[in-house]
């Protein structure tokens, strides 16, 4: 097999720039990877779906014909594409609600250096080391099973069934959702109850507060970071495919999501509507003027959590007039609710009165919050999920977390075995569910209730003859590509990022930081045609520089942050003794930061043994599938009648033996204070 696979003109170019700097020897050219990489995966993408949405551009057709709106007028007559909206906020909120609540709870608990804790710890990082596609078809196994023929349901006595029942179906691809968040939210949360003085806990024992005044002034402490980190997870589920697409898919039709346009399920979010268009487009104008408004819906929550993260009042200013504006944005789309209107008036005009009025300003904004509110509440009670009002989700927690109320005071402690009992609660199912996936790996003729049954080790061959160590090889030349990218671009843009940052620095670190945020289906698919005239389409490089684009904000971040804490005098000295500043650089500041960069190499090979989305769209030849669509052919989608559960848990079991390898090695990178401090940004 060619390690390389298929070259294309675009590989050549990038090696070029990426050794310009150290044939060269200065400092500028260190940006120009970064900056090819960024206009070809995020920038291109971005142009091409705003110039294709404007054109007739069909499956035959070999050039664009301008079309004017036209696409835009079918995408604003689509009531299913409106109603997708509506559960997405809707979803997105529960789910980064539950999220931050649970992984808080876990974080006290866990905050102090105990056996338990550290067990407790240990098993939080097997949860984020195995990849998600395993651990979601498991919990499908579990719970759904053939038809709800399930575990879950045999042990239960329950009828749980994702395919017919849409509240099942809503509820279990929320809780499989929060369920795989926890371990990384836990971790960053962990990383910032670190920065809390150590005298504050003692304080706090002697004058015997409670559970509810402890966590709320352990709250206080770390709300200026969490706040933030919570509205980014919010702006990061509105994108949400992976784990609902193998969960539940489109979910059971609802009866008001009948369109002629679109078909929408319970849980047919925008990315899995993108994601279907996709599949049986042939109009890829009007698949980008989709992709266009699915961008701006981001665009919309990314701002409120980049807002959150200003001052007072600024902060206040910013906040109101976005939830101002996306209600009249949102509003105009999905249908205009006149009870609105005072809320909108008033997010406008109050801002005015912050200099003078602030007490009144505080109490004006808390009326129209809570009036806003129970209108919610009531246009629910009257049209159900037609009723969502999705600027409310994002308004209500943007202005609520920005203002900050206090809320009256009491007290309370919660005894210790529930608290000990929550806590096995939310760490348990990681253990459950990798149980049950090696259970099935022995099961005979794909039985669900393996140990009912005649149990086998012939899975394993089977699986390994049908090539799935060709396929684990992919996912590490995946691995391999960005790792070289990161290498010949992260490394140095990093070292230049640490030094005086002029402009063209903070503009290129601006976009890696968006781009990061903003990429989801909406932008792999724009990105397929770019890649496609590019040569990158069925390209394992393609899919490496994908990879490499996910990670570059944490390789910024860690070897960025590792560079400017290095001594200047040491710099002094090694261009005193002739060297340049790529000789510096490669003599000198690599060889130091080599555990950083081999955790660097751990997280980018977890990631492209976790990529799912990336190569589904852009990988379509069997000689270049990688684990991650191996595993998916053998459980394919839900309803599908050909789904393999024992193969399925073979090939996992062996897929997940090269990261257990690299797991105790990496775990000085998953506990790094760095990782968990700034993950808030980039996460």
């Amino acid at each position: 097999m060619n390690l390389f696979g298929d070259m294309s003109v675009v590989i050549p170019v990038f090696f070029t720039l990426g050794l310009l700097p150290f044939i060269l020897r200065r400092k500028w050219p260190m940006a120009l990877p970064v900056a090819f990489i960024l206009s070809i995966a995020t920038i291109a993408p971005i142009a091409w779906a705003l110039y294709v949405s404007f054109t007739e551009y069909g499956v035959f057709q070999t050039a664009p014909v301008f079309a004017g709106l036209k696409n835009y007028e079918v995408v604003i007559r689509d009531s299913g594409f409106k109603l997708s909206l509506r559960l997405t906020a809707l979803w997105s909120t529960l789910k980064s609600t539950l999220e931050i609540a649970i992984s808080f709870f876990i974080a006290l608990r866990l905050r102090k250096a105990t056996r338990r804790s550290k067990a407790a710890l240990l098993l939080l990082g097997v949860g984020w080391f195995i990849p998600s596609f395993i651990t979601v078809s498991g919990w499908r196994a579990f719970v759904q099973g053939y038809g709800g023929y399930s575990l879950l349901n045999t042990l239960l006595g329950t009828s749980i069934d994702v395919t017919l029942n849409p509240l099942h179906a809503f509820s279990s691809s929320l809780l499989v959702s929060v369920w795989l968040s926890i371990p990384l939210s836990t971790m960053v949360i962990l990383g910032m109850l670190g920065k809390v003085s150590k005298e504050l806990d003692d304080v706090l024992k002697i004058d015997g507060a409670g559970d509810l005044t402890t966590s709320s002034i352990l709250f206080g402490q770390i709300r200026y970071l969490l706040i933030p980190y919570f509205l980014f997870q919010l702006a990061r589920s509105m994108k949400e495919f992976t784990s609902v697409f193998l969960m539940t898919g489109n979910g059971p039709l609802l009866p008001e999501g009948f369109t002629p346009h679109t078909l929408t399920g319970s849980t047919t979010f925008l990315g899995i509507v993108l994601f279907r268009k996709f599949s049986t487009a042939k109009d890829y104008g009007l698949l980008s003027a989709y992709a266009v408004f699915v961008g701006i819906f981001a665009l919309i929550w990314i701002l409120g959590a980049l807002f959150s993260r200003g001052e007072v009042p600024r902060r206040h200013r910013q906040v109101l007039y976005l939830s101002s504006a996306a209600h009249v944005v949102l509003g105009l789309f999905v249908g205009w609710n006149w009870l609105i209107l005072p809320v909108v008036v008033g997010y406008s005009l109050l801002p005015l009165i912050i200099p003078r009025f602030r007490k009144l300003f505080r109490r004006l904004v808390g009326v129209l919050l809570i009036y806003e509110a129970v209108v919610f509440v009531l246009s629910i009670a009257q049209k159900g999920i037609s009723g969502v009002i999705p600027a409310t989700l994002l308004s209500v927690p943007i202005i609520l977390l920005s203002i900050r109320y206090r809320l009256p005071h009491f007290d309370f402690t919660v005894p210790g075995w529930l608290k000990r009992a929550l806590l096995i609660i939310c760490l348990v199912p990681t253990v459950v569910i990798m149980l049950y996936i090696c259970y099935l790996s022995f099961a005979s003729d794909s039985d669900i209730l393996p140990f009912q049954s005649e149990l086998t080790l012939a899975n394993y061959g089977r699986v390994i003859s049908d090539g799935l160590l060709g396929n684990i090889f992919n996912t590490l030349k995946i691995a391999f590509w960005a790792f070289v990218v990161v290498l010949l671009a992260g490394i140095p843009f990093s070292y230049l990022f640490s030094l005086k940052k002029n402009l063209f620095v903070k503009a290129i670190a601006s976009l890696i930081l968006f781009g990061s945020l903003y990429t989801g289906m909406h932008t792999l698919l724009p990105m397929y045609f770019v890649f496609d005239k590019l040569g990158l389409v069925n390209n394992l490089f393609g899919v490496g520089m994908v990879v490499c684009i996910q990670a570059m904000p944490l390789t910024i971040l860690l070897l960025g942050g590792f560079f400017s804490t290095v001594s200047r005098e040491l710099r002094e000295v090694s261009m005193l003794e002739g060297l340049s500043e790529t000789g510096y650089l490669l003599r000198v500041l690599i060889p130091l930061s080599l555990p950083i960069i081999g955790g660097l190499l751990t997280y980018i090979l977890v990631s492209s043994f976790n990529s799912f989305s990336m190569p589904l769209i852009l990988l379509n030849s069997q000689e270049l599938m990688p684990f991650s669509l191996k595993i998916y052919s053998y459980v394919g989608e839900v309803r599908s009648f050909y789904t393999s559960w024992n193969l399925f848990g073979a090939a996992s079991i062996i897929g997940i033996i090269p990261l257990l390898l690299f797991f105790r090695s990496s775990l000085k990178l998953i506990y790094s204070s760095n990782l968990r401090d700034q993950g808030i940004e980039y996460d």
